[in-house]
């Protein structure tokens, strides 16, 4: 188990959907690095599905087919070589950006560990954990139009650098030269699998300049979360992820993906009794633009209709427990999703629930709870439904009802055995720290029940165990 934490930490899942979209970043003959015009990672893929049809093959068949639609001027870069570092490994690399000069970045690769570690206990590399990194990024240069206002030129770095896409190479640093440009931003469309750390300067100009410098939503979604992710593990000092996040919210006004995502992080530093006192107006702002006291179900957008459903979970999972002032319509949309016949709306059945949450319905009925539960835990519900327990619960305040609802999770006859562990540490635990206490709880008093009940799902296990501990805060609950 000396290796587990590296192997099933909260990144780990997402590597393979990532290193796709970077290989498509780099196989891109106009934002990448392919020197063959009309050749894309796509072109290659129905190659390699062509020639392996019907057939068995092997990883080292899928880079060499993808090489043949590949050509790069950059000595010692193959898809091979590239893609071997990234997949016969595991982890991945945090890029640390400083200026040696007013023109010059230093790029250095790192292995990242949580906790700012060295990595000890985890397996030896073949590749000495280093990576072939691709950077891309864009620059700022601030200008001032004809009415005084200040903008930011953005660019590729292509315009400096006369290439489209640079390498950090395993055991080499990259220097960039970059001109006298007054904010960067490495990571070009959130499209390479790695974290990037700046240095003080760097982090002060990029702040500062952030609501000018036009990063879009991805980029922007990255930075909140790389940044998070930094300060947890020990790179960043704790203040940078309210810079950021400050940041971000005087740019996060029309776009409903990045400004959920800014909710996602407030409430999560509510769920861990932070103070989240200078959100408030953002919060009211989101509640207001986007909840609709009157929702056409049939006529309205599937856009329109999430933005309101994500405006009450937010109302709901924030607004009870702090002074944010929660306007009429709330109740109004309330009392529109509340009337919903949920047998023609099934889609609908979670903001159903959650309408009489916020009435008080389902505050002290236990009948009204356990009719909740018996519709998101049934081993034929998907993943998403059951994920839908965790605001659900965070409105109660019955120790009975959670402990109950904490020994169910490992009731076979009830939730399939895979999903005990995700109802656990992933909607329970988050909502409130006192059921975070209570699960950690139950994990180290019932260890030895636990361990027998997964038997061999070993992976499922991994989950449970990484998913409780990774949502701990303190370091009292973490030595426990």
């Amino acid at each position: 188990m000396s290796s587990f934490h590296y192997l099933f930490d909260e990144i780990a899942y997402q590597k393979g959907a990532s290193l796709l979209q970077q290989l498509k970043l780099i196989m891109d003959p106009e934002l990448g690095d392919n020197k063959n015009t009309g050749e894309s990672l796509q072109s290659g893929i129905v190659e390699y599905l062509k020639s392996k049809k019907y057939g068995n093959a092997e990883q080292s068949e899928l880079w060499g087919i993808l090489d043949s639609v590949y050509s790069t001027d950059t000595a010692g870069i193959t898809i091979e070589n590239v893609m071997n570092t990234w997949t016969l490994q595991m982890n991945f690399p945090v890029v640390m950006v400083s200026k040696v000069s007013d023109s010059e970045l230093l790029l250095v690769q790192k292995r990242f560990v949580y906790m700012n570690g060295d990595g000890q206990g985890s397996p030896d590399s073949p590749y000495q954990y280093q990576w072939f990194v691709p950077i891309k990024g864009k620059t700022c240069t601030i200008d001032t139009d004809g009415a005084g206002e200040k903008f930011c030129s953005e660019t590729t770095m292509a315009k400096y650098l006369g290439t489209d896409l640079e390498w950090i190479k395993p055991f080499h640093t990259l220097k960039m030269s970059v001109g006298a440009v007054d904010s960067v931003f490495i990571n070009y469309n959130a499209q390479g699998f790695y974290f990037t750390a700046y240095s003080k300067d760097l982090w002060e100009s990029l702040i500062t300049n952030l609501p000018k410098m036009n990063l879009n939503s991805r980029e922007q979604q990255l930075l909140l979360f790389e940044t998070a992710q930094l300060v947890k593990a020990g790179y960043y000092e704790e203040s940078r992820f309210g810079e950021i996040l400050n940041a971000v919210v005087t740019t996060a006004t029309d776009d409903y993906r990045l400004m959920t995502t800014v909710l996602d992080h407030i409430k999560t530093i509510h769920s861990a009794d932070g103070d989240i006192t200078g959100y408030e107006t953002y919060i009211d702002t989101f509640i207001a633009d986007k909840l609709t006291p009157s929702i056409d179900f049939d006529n309205n957008t599937y856009s329109e209709i999430e933005s309101n459903l994500v405006a009450m979970d937010t109302c709901l999972t924030i607004a009870p427990d702090t002074e944010v002032q929660v306007n009429n319509k709330m109740k109004e949309c309330s009392e529109v999703i509340k009337g919903l016949n949920i047998d023609k709306y099934p889609d609908f059945t979670t903001p159903y629930y959650m309408s009489h949450l916020y009435n008080g319905s389902l505050a002290t009925d236990v009948a009204e709870w356990n009719k909740v539960w018996n519709t998101y835990v049934s081993p034929e519900k998907s993943d998403s439904y059951k994920a839908t327990l965790g605001p659900i619960l965070a409105h109660t305040n019955n120790t009975e009802l959670i402990e109950k609802f904490i020994a169910a999770t490992r009731n076979s006859t009830e939730i399939k055995k895979s999903n005990g562990p995700l109802i656990l540490s992933r909607t329970i635990a988050p909502v409130r720290n006192e059921h975070l206490l209570k699960v950690v709880d139950d994990m180290i008093k019932n260890w030895e029940e636990i361990y027998e009940y997964f038997g061999d799902q070993l992976m499922s296990l991994s989950s449970y165990v990484q998913g409780v501990v990774g949502m701990v805060t303190d370091q009292d609950t973490l030595d426990r």
